[in-house]
C-alpha cells in the first residue's frame, strides 16, 4: 500500500475551530496528525498509544463494543487480517476536524480493499477476493490527550448480504 501519511491539505479537510491557547491547539494538531499517520498506515500500536487504557471502541453497525486496549487491539488486528490492500487501496481520510476545545475528533474515511480468507466471523460474508470502498466515520473522544470512546459508522450493507444479521468481530 502507498499511502502518505500526511496528506496535503487540499485532501484532508482539516479545520481548526480557534481555541483559547496556542499550547492547546498544537496539541490537538499534533494528536491529529498522529492518528491519521497511524491510522492511514494501519500501525495497530500507534493508534492504541492514542486510546486511553480504558477506552472503548463501538462498531454502531453491529452493536460491538470493545472495551480496554487488550480487546480493541484484538478487533484491530483481526480487522487489519480481513483484507488486503494492493494497487493502492487501504484508507484515505476525507474529512478530518476537531472542536474547539480539543475533547472531540471526527475522522472520515474511504477504506479500499479485497476481501481476504480471514474475513471475521460472520457466515454471511463476502467472498474472498471480492473487492470493496466502504466510507467510514469516526468520532472520538479525548481525555487528557486520550481517546475515551470510539464510535465507528458505517453502513453495514455496502460490504453484506441486505437482512443478515452480521457480527464483525464478535
Amino acid at each position: 500500500m502507498n499511502v502518505n501519511p500526511d496528506p496535503p491539505p487540499e485532501s484532508v479537510n482539516v479545520k481548526w475551530a480557534e481555541a483559547p491557547a496556542v499550547s492547546s491547539k498544537q496539541a490537538t494538531a499534533d494528536f491529529t496528525r498522529a492518528f491519521t499517520r497511524a491510522m492511514v498506515q494501519e500501525d495497530i500500536e500507534g493508534v492504541l498509544g492514542l486510546i486511553a487504557a480504558e477506552g472503548e471502541w463501538i462498531i454502531m453497525a453491529t452493536g460491538e463494543t470493545f472495551r480496554g486496549t487488550d480487546e480493541i487491539r484484538e478487533m484491530a488486528i483481526r480487522s487489519v487480517a480481513a483484507r488486503d490492500h494492493q494497487d493502492g487501496t487501504g484508507i484515505e481520510p476525507t474529512n478530518v476536524f476537531t472542536d474547539a476545545e480539543g475533547t472531540k475528533i471526527c475522522w472520515e474515511y474511504v477504506r479500499t480493499g479485497v476481501v481476504a480468507e480471514l474475513w471475521p466471523a460472520s457466515p454471511h460474508k463476502p467472498a474472498a477476493g471480492t473487492k470493496y470502498e466502504l466510507p467510514v466515520m469516526l468520532m472520538g473522544e479525548i481525555v487528557q490527550g486520550k481517546l475515551v470512546k470510539i464510535r465507528e459508522y458505517f453502513d453495514l450493507l455496502t460490504i453484506v448480504e441486505a437482512g443478515t444479521q452480521h457480527q464483525l468481530y464478535s
